[in-house]
Order: structure tokens, then sequence, then C-alpha cells
């Protein structure tokens, strides 16, 4: 589906159907689904349609940019972190704690010597006492005079 480059390409539902019955109940339960939603059904893409197939074709020469590269790279990296690191895939969710900010736009997800720090906020998130930093959507790792500094729109995966 392209979403470990963030594809531009959209990943509408499609099928090919060959019972018309099944393909038209397909179609009109999308589309009541989708107006109960709000949406205008004339945006509704219409899975039966080979455009909306094409239209969902990944454009692999997005690789190439800088951006999708990075993106890619980035979606390595945490498929091995989380690999490598047992409490990134313990299946435990007893062991697993979350702390948030609705104001600040800040959530922290922990478990064992791990944390997720994600700032959806507008302002520098003060996370506390600096920490080994193993992964950083920041250019570098986001310390600043001993303390984990989290810039806005960014995420950090650390351990104490």
């Amino acid at each position: 589906m392209g979403e470990e480059w963030a594809a531009s390409t959209p990943w509408p539902f499609f099928t090919s159907h060959p019972e018309p019955e099944l393909a038209e109940a397909v179609e009109a339960g999308r589309l009541a689904e989708f107006s109960r939603m709000g949406w205008d059904p004339d945006e509704v893409a219409h899975p039966q349609d080979p455009a909306t197939f094409a239209r969902a074709r990944l454009d692999w020469s997005e690789l190439a940019e800088p951006f999708h590269a990075r993106m890619l790279e980035r979606y390595r990296t945490l498929i091995a972190l989380r690999r490598a690191e047992p409490e990134l895939h313990s299946p435990r969710f007893a062991e697993l704690s979350g702390t948030w900010d609705d104001d600040a736009r800040t959530i922290a997800l922990a478990r064992g010597g791990i944390t997720i720090r994600v700032n959806l906020g507008t302002r520098p998130w003060r996370a506390g006492a600096a920490e080994e930093v193993l992964f950083t959507t920041t250019g570098a790792p986001p310390i600043a005079g001993g303390e984990l500094v989290l810039p806005p729109d960014s995420a950090v995966v650390s351990r104490r």
C-alpha cells in the first residue's frame, strides 16, 4: 500500500467480483455507509471501477525522492528496533503504561525501560532527564541541557 514510504497514491477499496449482484450489493453498501458519515456519494470510489484500482497502483519512482526515502528508512529502523528490543514486541499489555496531556497534545507509552513519546503539540515538550535515544524523528537526538526536549510534531523512542 506504500504506507512505509508515505506513497502519494491513494489506497481505495476495490473489488473484482464476477457476480453482478454481489458487485452491486457491495457498492450500494459502501455508498450507504459513507453517506451516513456525510460523504458526497459522487466522491466515493466505486470498488468495481477499473480506474479505482488503477489509481491505487504504487508509483515506485517515489522511492528515489528524499522525503519518501527518509520515510522508508524510518520504517526499516523501527522494524529493526522492535525486533532487537524485547520490550517493544512483548504481547503483555499489563506491562504497558501510558500518560498523556490533552492540552499539550503529548503522549508517552512505556514498558520496562523503554518509552515512546510523541509531541503533536505546537510547543516543545520538556520530557525530563536525558535518556539514551534509540530512535527519533528529529534530525538529531532531542537532548538540550541534559533534558529530553521534543520539538513540535516529533517522536522519540528512548531507554532509561
